[in-house]
């Protein structure tokens, strides 16, 4: 490791404090990263909530057309069909 010694752009690393040469990236002994940067993990919970309200809304529209379609309180041929008697024809005696 002598020759960490010697490079004049090695660092400290941030966790373990030996020396990491310019061209490292990450310490080689404790592996934290040492000259880059990472980026946290996003959230997971605003896609999620947005992903449950959406089921939910689906759901809901759903069943909004399900009962519409089915439902036989309707005046358009959803009652009882009534039908009338007609006396039969007679034709006249000559």
């Amino acid at each position: 490791m002598s020759a960490h010694a010697t490079d004049p752009d090695a660092i400290a690393c941030p966790r373990c404090g030996r020396p990491v040469g310019g061209d490292q990236a990450w310490c080689l002994d404790c592996g934290a990263a040492a000259r880059t940067r990472l980026v946290p993990t996003p959230g997971w919970r605003a896609p999620l909530a947005i992903l449950a309200t959406l089921g939910v809304l689906a759901v809901a529209a759903l069943t909004w057309g399900f009962l519409a379609l089915t439902d036989d309180s309707g005046g358009t041929g959803g009652g009882t069909a009534t039908t009338q008697q007609t006396a039969p024809a007679t034709t006249p005696a000559p």
